[in-house]
């Protein structure tokens, strides 16, 4: 396992930034100049986390409308087969999501899916509309997706109305999952919280252990099932505003997209993951307020 990692020096090699530039500091880029392959890829999606709708003092109502166009501009231009939204979707409420859906997802012109943040309430009342993640959205936490020999798990790691509390994915049905699609082409994970916490070899400040020890041991549990799958491509998770890049654990991936919302963060944005017609994957994200690629990195 092995510290944050930029591939800063393909990078440079792509932008033909000098290696004078400082290693501390970012190294944006256009992105046609970065792309991996000119050629529009065989399957393309994003993945955009923490729109926060609803969180007073915070620039959502025009941050959320800015991704959309974003996005639909991505379809336009080099395609974008799906749209995964890895949670805080709403700010702390069980009643925002049809004003977010209606006002704003519906202006997305692809398929969209929804994984559930620490932010995002269930009610569990009867009969309300908050009344469970499937009713809200038509699915459960705990989703599978598959598109074009592709799987896509979303795990759900949160409470069901509780910002503070961060949780282990479930591994019985992570394992079910997995067991069940050792022949697919490729995997890959969304869940919104890490399992990990900064304090084990600089992983990022907010995640699931520390403070909880069971929790510690059940995330671990969690990413040691995942990377004995070679099928599993890649990890995906949002939560974390200012973690932007890849954390590798032994040799898998672990993805943070910063956020689109929220009242503090790095840049905003989203992830692009490209897969070509010799199957290669690539992965670069997307900083919305300067139009430009932050980083990029092969799978």
């Amino acid at each position: 396992m092995k510290k944050q990692d930029y591939s800063r020096r393909d990078l440079l090699k792509l932008c033909g930034v000098t290696a004078g530039v400082s290693a501390l500091s970012p190294v944006p880029c256009s992105i046609a100049a970065a792309l991996s392959d000119p050629e529009k890829p065989n399957f393309r999606f994003a993945i955009a986390s923490d729109l926060h709708f609803g969180q007073k003092e915070t620039a959502f109502a025009e941050n959320i409308p800015l991704l959309i166009s974003r996005l639909n501009r991505e379809k336009v231009d080099r395609g974008l087969d799906a749209v995964f939204l890895n949670g805080d979707i709403v700010h702390d409420s069980s009643t925002a999501y049809e004003a977010v859906k209606t006002n704003y997802l519906t202006k997305l012109n692809t398929t969209y899916y929804a994984i559930k943040g620490n932010h995002d309430y269930v009610d569990g009342k009867k009969g309300s509309p908050g009344e469970s993640w499937e009713k809200i959205w038509g699915y459960p936490r705990n989703h599978v997706v598959s598109i074009k020999k592709l799987t896509f798990i979303l795990a759900d790691t949160t409470a069901q109305q509780q910002a503070s509390q961060y949780l282990p994915a479930d591994i019985d049905w992570l394992k079910e999952q997995l067991d069940a699609r050792k022949q697919d082409e490729a995997i890959f994970v969304l869940m919104h919280i890490a399992q990990r916490r900064q304090g084990v070899q600089g992983w990022p400040k907010f995640g699931v252990g520390l403070d909880n020890d069971e929790h510690a041991k059940a995330g671990e549990a969690v990413m040691t099932l995942l990377e004995s799958y070679k099928n599993v491509r890649a990890v995906f998770h949002g939560h974390d505003h200012d973690s932007v890049g890849r954390y590798v654990s032994e040799k898998k991936p672990y993805f943070f997209d910063s956020h689109v919302g929220g009242s503090f963060g790095n840049r905003i944005g989203y992830r692009i993951v490209e897969i070509q017609a010799d199957k290669s994957i690539a992965t670069y994200q997307y900083n919305m307020q300067d139009s430009i690629m932050m980083n990029q990195h092969s799978l």
